[in-house]
């Protein structure tokens, strides 16, 4: 049974591919792909994490913006962020599917950096 678990865990961190339901969050780790109906999707890189750290003063409250890959041949990179203020930034067309970024962690602290591979998203997609 432990053995089972970690073989699931460590499949999930290395790349595998699960099937997601439209309409429905979903975590993805830096370099994890899923498979929805008709597309692959694979979180590829943070391209900025400028967000303000916690029990900070900022002037900006800074942006994160990561970058997804599309399709299992023919890929296609989208874009997506959050940015106070913006819900659109957040959201991507492509293929006939709506991408929205609803969440990325872990949060920056002062003080303390992130490793990329410590990054999980959390996304939805729905069919247009």
């Amino acid at each position: 049974m432990i053995t089972a678990l970690t073989l699931l865990l460590g499949a999930a961190q290395c790349g595998s591919v699960e099937n997601i339901q439209l309409g429905e969050p979903f975590s993805l780790q830096l370099g994890q792909q899923v498979q929805s109906e008709r597309n692959a999707l694979q979180f590829t890189s943070v391209k900025e994490d400028s967000r303000c750290p916690k029990y900070t003063n900022c002037l900006w409250e800074g942006q994160v913006v990561v970058q997804l890959m599309l399709g299992d041949k023919d890929r296609q990179a989208i874009d997506l962020a959050l940015r106070p203020n913006e819900p659109a930034a957040a959201q991507g067309m492509a293929d006939g599917y709506i991408y929205t970024l609803q969440e990325v962690n872990p949060y920056p602290q002062a003080g303390q950096s992130i490793k990329m591979e410590d990054y999980i998203i959390t996304l939805v997609v729905e069919a247009i």
